[in-house]
């Protein structure tokens, strides 16, 4: 079994107030999620977030949910796993949740990046 390390894709940004779907396997490889770091832009409000595992066709939900963390401004955070987040199922995606909320003219937004392993 071969692998394509390194990142998953480009930083995504996920907007205050919502949800974005940061990784979906696709055409049946198997993903191995190594670590998932999330960046909070902000220059004043602290940002909370969530990071959801959701199977094909499921919807985010506190039964989905694998961490919440609140980042103060310019803060970033790492969620590393002792061990690799396995998913083989198409369509199986991780789902970030901004629960910020527009202040003002201020973005709240977070950046997300997703690294880890696919099977070549």
């Amino acid at each position: 079994m071969a692998l394509s390390q390194g990142t998953l894709g480009f930083p995504t940004v996920v907007s205050n107030n919502s949800t974005s779907t940061i990784y979906t396997v696709a055409s049946s490889k198997k993903v191995y999620i190594r670590s998932i770091v999330i960046h909070n832009a902000n220059y004043g409000l602290s940002q909370t977030v969530q990071i959801h595992m959701v199977a094909n066709g499921g919807s985010v939900s506190a039964a989905t949910r694998i961490a919440r963390v609140t980042l103060v401004p310019d803060d970033t955070f790492f969620f590393e796993p002792q061990y690799p987040i396995t998913m083989v199922d198409n369509g199986d995606t991780i789902q970030v949740n901004n629960e910020g909320t527009s202040t003002g003219s201020a973005d709240n937004s977070v950046n997300v990046l997703i690294l880890g392993d696919v099977e070549a």
